[in-house]
């Protein structure tokens, strides 16, 4: 057990920052975690616990009162294991830690322990928050009593420990029956597509349940045959022992539930001490290159401008990397798709369709609401593929390149800012402009927004790269850890929201209590927004300098 924990705590320090990287900066790291607090982990858990006692409390009375928190528990356990496969492929077998822990005298159960405990600790913060809320909004909207918290922060904490199982398993047995999962890039396709197609498959299900309109819901909750949920009983038992424990009271479901936690763990612990030393080694033995690529790669340099071949470098490096593909490139091609699911799952409510007869109309109010949604949404995008935020992590081992070459660091930082503003910018561009057509906004609003929208995209994309230049993650064994680790990313998006919050706020505060038009917020809104690029800017050219001079390679 000793072995045990020391592995568990030096498997989670690799992720982690180095000690070199937690020295810098500490203060201005501190004050970015509260805006993280603030900007999106307690927004996120508030409007989570809302919608569960909201749900609860109209099922309540019709005796289905777990359902809600049950449902949405069910479906936090789906993506926690369609995304774990990615984490659990990437832990177990294609982390540089392999080949170092592999000659030790461990059992493999020792290590795939350690491993899965590892990555379970690092993974599920987000989750652990996630299902807190969740049983308080249950709790709360069910009115049961105050020990029934004591369930909820055991749940808490072991909700996750199933699906994470279940991956584990599949991850081992698929490495064992076939050669076809050879490398870390097979693996990030394979998730990718997976995602979209359960994805894919839960909107044909909400769609074809009346949309998520609040009556068609909780019918569809109070339903004793509903479908969905007995499937999701099935293949996640341990959610609906430990929901019906916490609502009924009952120690035989919660004993239940550990015993479900146990059988797991037991399982894949006994399939990981027979299997995984042969798989392990399999894998790495499968090297991702091929023995020519690197011939065929210095066989086909050719000189030319510095600034273009950068600008090359940086593209290929984002799409023929699967990992930086999947997380920052596709994000800005299915981002609209939202949109189009809106329309969709709207239900008998329609407030889209009467969105829309509001901008037709020329409602200002309405004018006002499209337009800050097209700056929001701008600044979102931007700071949630990460192009930017990870600009300066992405470079990794190779740093010294960005030192030794004979090209100044604003020089390569416009690059790469450039490099985001036109993947982020033109998917922005396209959108706008098909939504203007669509809603018939007229040429000169049309233009107004392409501003704000590009505005917005090149503030944020500034932001983000003077984020990563503060601390950025260069230690790291593969690309998904590269944005996994790097803490930039999060709370480049934290002051995203938060910035973007007050200023949307700001500008309808004007509107609603001012005599101000809309005609005159949104010019404001334009200079402001050029104010906030300039800052930007200025923050690259002279902090972000420095704090790239000041890194040791």
């Amino acid at each position: 057990m000793r072995m045990y924990w020391k592995l568990v705590k030096a498997l989670i320090a690799a992720v982690e920052p180095t000690v070199e990287e937690k020295g810098r900066k500490k203060i201005f790291y501190g004050v970015m975690a509260f805006f993280a607090v603030f900007g999106i982990m307690l927004p996120m858990a508030f409007f989570v616990g809302v919608i569960i006692y909201s749900l609860t409390a109209k099922l309540v009375p019709l005796g289905a009162g777990q359902n809600a928190a049950e449902l949405f528990l069910q479906l936090v356990s789906v993506f926690s294991f369609i995304f774990g496969l990615n984490v659990i492929f990437s832990v177990f077998y294609f982390s540089g830690d392999i080949e170092n822990l592999l000659p030790l005298p461990l059992k493999p159960f020792q290590i795939i322990a350690s491993k899965f405990t590892a990555a379970l600790i690092s993974e599920s913060v987000m989750e652990f928050i996630l299902i807190i809320a969740v049983f308080a909004g249950f709790i709360i909207g069910a009115g049961l009593p105050f020990y029934t918290w004591l369930i909820a922060v055991f749940a808490m904490l072991t909700l996750p420990i199933v699906p994470l199982a279940y991956c584990a398993v599949i991850c081992m047995l698929v490495m064992l029956v076939t050669g076809f999962i050879k490398n870390k890039d097979t693996v990030n396709k394979l998730t990718g597509l997976l995602t979209f197609a359960v994805i894919a498959v839960l909107v044909g299900l909400v769609s074809a349940s009346g949309g998520l309109d609040s009556d068609h819901l909780v019918a569809a909750l109070s339903d004793p045959n509903n479908g969905l949920m007995q499937a999701l009983k099935y293949i996640f038992p341990h959610v609906h022992l430990i929901v019906s424990a916490a609502d009924n009271h009952t120690i035989l479901n919660l004993l239940l539930y550990l015993l479900v936690n146990v059988v797991s763990v037991a399982a894949f612990l006994l399939i990981a001490q027979g299997i995984y030393l042969k798989t392990a080694v399999s894998a790495q033995n499968n090297g991702s290159a091929k023995k020519g690529d690197a011939r065929r790669s210095v066989a086909s340099l050719r000189a030319g401008h510095p600034c273009v071949t950068y600008f090359r470098k940086e593209i290929r490096l984002l799409f023929r990397t699967p990992a930086y593909f999947m997380n920052c490139v596709l994000i800005n091609l299915l981002w609209p798709l939202f949109f189009y699911l809106l329309m969709v799952l709207q239900g008998k409510t329609n407030f889209m369709g009467a969105f829309i007869e509001g901008i037709r109309s020329g409602s200002e109010q309405t004018i006002l609401f499209f337009v800050l949604g097209v700056s929001a949404v701008s600044v979102l995008v931007t700071a949630a593929n990460c192009i930017a935020s990870s600009a300066i992590t992405r470079e990794g081992k190779h740093f010294a390149f960005m030192k030794y070459i004979p090209m100044s660091y604003m020089t390569q930082l416009n690059i790469k800012a450039l490099v985001s503003i036109l993947i982020s910018g033109t998917g922005m561009l396209v959108f706008v402009i098909a939504a203007g057509v669509y809603l018939k906004i007229g040429v000169k609003l049309m233009i107004l927004c392409c501003l704000i929208s590009l505005l917005s995209v090149v503030f944020a994309t500034y932001f983000g790269i003077f984020m990563d230049s503060v601390n950025p993650k260069l230690v790291w064994d593969s690309e998904l850890n590269a944005l996994r680790g790097n803490s930039n990313i999060f709370f480049n998006m934290a002051m995203a929201i938060l910035l973007e919050g007050a200023t949307c706020t700001g500008a309808y505060l004007l509107f609603r209590f001012t005599e101000i038009g809309v005609l005159v917020i949104l010019l404001g809104l334009l200079i402001f927004l050029m104010i906030l690029t300039a800052v930007g800017y200025l923050l690259c050219s002279i902090r972000a300098v420095a704090n790239l001079d000041k890194l040791s390679v």
